[in-house]
């Protein structure tokens, strides 16, 4: 099992870099970082944005690791029109919701994974982004001793 925020969010990445249509990955970049430009699209930046832990008993303490899930889809004269970058977000963000629905447990590394809130901006002019903003709580249970 997985325990720390850096090997839970390499599992997070991992499992949207795996998100395929006809064996090509959906996402033109995904990153672990906050990043303004990005070199593909749709893009994902995974960021980690808090925390909390409980005692269970002596031997161990459960840590619930949360995470932001940003997704970008480009808007232009020169790339996607606001119908297709609409479509192409849409289509990711049930693609990113399947995959977790599909693996509660990221292959059994973590007690639990649970995307809790989910939210969307599409802005109505030429030039933008589209948006799609997940938060995703991963359980972990830390043993306390080695």
């Amino acid at each position: 099992m997985k325990t720390t925020i850096v090997d839970v969010k390499a599992l997070i990445k991992s499992k949207i870099d795996n998100i395929k249509i006809d064996g090509d990955s959906i996402f033109g970049e995904i990153t672990d970082y906050a990043k303004g430009n990005f070199d593909g699209y749709p893009a994902v930046v995974i960021r980690p944005t808090g925390g909390e832990g409980e005692y269970i008993d002596t031997a161990r303490n459960e840590r619930t690791f949360n995470f932001t899930i940003d997704l970008y889809q480009e808007q232009s004269d020169d790339g996607k029109s606001r119908e297709e970058a609409s479509d192409i977000m849409e289509t990711s963000v049930d693609l990113v919701l399947e995959a977790f629905d599909q693996d509660k447990t990221l292959g059994n590394e973590v007690q639990t994974v649970h995307v809790v809130e989910m939210r969307f901006d599409f802005e109505n002019r030429k030039g933008t982004y589209n948006f799609a903003s997940f938060d995703i709580k991963c359980v972990v249970v830390v043993n306390n001793f080695i």
